[in-house]
């Protein structure tokens, strides 16, 4: 008989939902959210990128994106860049203040997966990854 609690499906839901809260409490700490450093770490990754690269490598709707770059075009985090050729497409770049907020926030990555991983061994952490991606392939087959 189906039991939930042992369902794969459900663990990791849970587990992953606990991460996204403690790496957003760390971040509301230092004045940001696990959101807008998705978001800095794509966008210091490229030097310019769409809002619909940014919402598809973020994985979320593009309207959550529009909403996301008002608010950090306000803060003063990133800039929208039309394109010289084609008024008609437009790139987000960071600003200074949003390279250094990334610069400063990077690190926070790091130190939340560390906490993750702990007494996991490599071995471990790799096998585990790569069932992950088996599961997500089963999905998209």
């Amino acid at each position: 008989m189906f039991n939930l609690d042992d369902c794969v499906a459900f663990i990791t839901n849970n587990a992953s939902k606990q991460m996204e809260n403690y790496f957003n409490d760390r971040l509301v700490q230092l004045g940001s959210t696990r959101v807008q450093w998705i978001a800095l770490y794509y966008l210091g990754k490229n030097k310019s990128i769409s809002q619909v690269e940014l919402a598809k490598k973020m994985n979320i709707k593009s309207s959550t994106v529009v909403r996301l770059v008002d608010r950090m075009e306000r803060d003063g985090y990133v800039k929208r860049v039309k394109d010289a050729n084609d008024r008609r497409i437009t790139s987000l770049e960071l600003t200074n203040a949003g390279i250094n907020l990334r610069k400063q926030l990077l690190p926070e990555g790091e130190k939340a997966s560390n906490v993750f991983s702990k007494d996991i061994t490599e071995e471990e952490l790799e096998i585990f990854i790569h069932v992950l991606k088996k599961m997500v392939d089963n999905i998209n087959e």
